[in-house]
């Protein structure tokens, strides 16, 4: 019996250690991806200020220009993702209520 406890102990081990590594994997790799992404934004940024059309007195644009509009946008996709919820489960729950029960008597 300790045998196998040891034995399923080792197995927990080696198997908290392969998470480990592979979290460590993500982690690196998420930072890669970041890394790539900044260069890139850079060299985007750098191309609207210098590229071969310049934009005279004008700086890179930013993501988001008011993230208050942006909260608002998003609040109102939201708002019109819900109602369209709303309407597809009221128009469900009018054709589960159109169904009679086998049990009901025609009529």
């Amino acid at each position: 019996m300790r045998e196998i406890q040891a034995r399923n102990a080792a197995a927990h081990a080696l198997e908290d250690a392969r998470r480990d590594v592979l979290q460590s994997q993500i982690a690196a790799s998420n930072a890669q991806e970041r890394a790539r992404t900044q260069i890139i934004l850079r060299d985007l940024n750098t191309g609207v200020v210098s590229g071969p059309v310049v934009l005279r007195d004008s700086n890179a644009p930013r993501a988001i220009d008011d993230t208050a509009r942006a909260d608002a946008d998003f609040n109102a996709a939201m708002a019109h993702l819900e109602r369209l919820t709303q309407e597809a489960l009221d128009q469900s729950n009018a054709r589960m209520r159109a169904i009679r029960p086998a049990s009901e008597p025609k009529r």
